[in-house]
């Protein structure tokens, strides 16, 4: 792996997130200071690799808590659903909000992990990266469920009420034909995330066999997680 600026002054290579070359002190590019959330949620669609390049450089990660925090929300919502649908825990729902700060704080610890290891590997690569870089793209990887959230979660609640968090019926006994619709967009939406997680890492190791393979590990890990809290859940 090798993800370097080269300056045009003197041509030393300097770690990608640099803007001042540390050996002429040469511009080497327009400092980013901030990120624009709009900007970014259109150019995760449009130009994913180039946007993650706009966040790994950015000083500042901002929006980073918000879309954490909603993303861990639909997380959470998803392992209701594992425990309902494999468990058949209907108390699953019960306490939901003492749970859901005990599964935000279990995301937290994880996403520092996974960041922390994640670094270290890179750098044993012989790419510089920071820590706060990776949390970034993990994090802006989750921009999907933060969507769901917001949108999928709602059109759930208004179609099926009550009974989404339910085995008796379930969702796909009230409204079958819908329920497997929103399945296959949960779905589409794993698969989104993964994509940009994938694409987030390639941008800041530009190897593709290593963004795909970490890629994979992470979002396993991630769900084995969701998994093993669902059991929590039907204990």
């Amino acid at each position: 792996m090798h993800n370097v600026i080269i300056c045009k002054s003197c041509g030393a290579e300097n770690p990608y997130f640099e803007s001042i070359c540390k050996n002429c002190n040469s511009f080497l590019r327009e400092k980013i200071f901030n990120i624009d959330l709009w900007k970014t949620i259109s150019g995760l669609i449009d130009v994913p690799v180039k946007t993650f390049r706009i966040i790994i450089q950015a000083e500042h990660k901002n929006f980073i808590s918000f879309i954490f925090l909603l993303s861990v929300f639909k997380l959470f919502v998803t392992s209701i659903f594992i425990s309902l649908a494999i468990f058949r825990n209907e108390e699953a729902i019960s306490l939901f909000f003492p749970k859901l700060l005990y599964f935000s704080t279990g995301m937290i610890i994880l996403m520092i992990v996974l960041s922390s290891i994640l670094s270290f590997v890179i750098n044993k690569n012989a790419v510089v990266s920071r820590f706060k870089d990776i949390f970034a793209v993990l994090t802006y990887s989750l921009l999907p469920y933060s969507f769901a959230a917001i949108v999928l979660f709602t059109i759930e609640i208004i179609i099926f009420g009550g009974n989404l968090f339910s085995v008796n019926p379930s969702p796909f006994v009230i409204k079958s034909f819908l329920a497997w619709v929103l399945t296959v967009i949960e779905i589409l939406i794993i698969l989104w995330s993964l994509f940009l997680l994938i694409t987030g890492i390639y941008a800041q190791t530009k190897s593709k066999i290593f963004s795909l393979i970490s890629g994979f590990i992470i979002n396993i890990i991630i769900f084995a997680s969701i998994y093993f809290y669902s059991i929590y859940l039907a204990i």
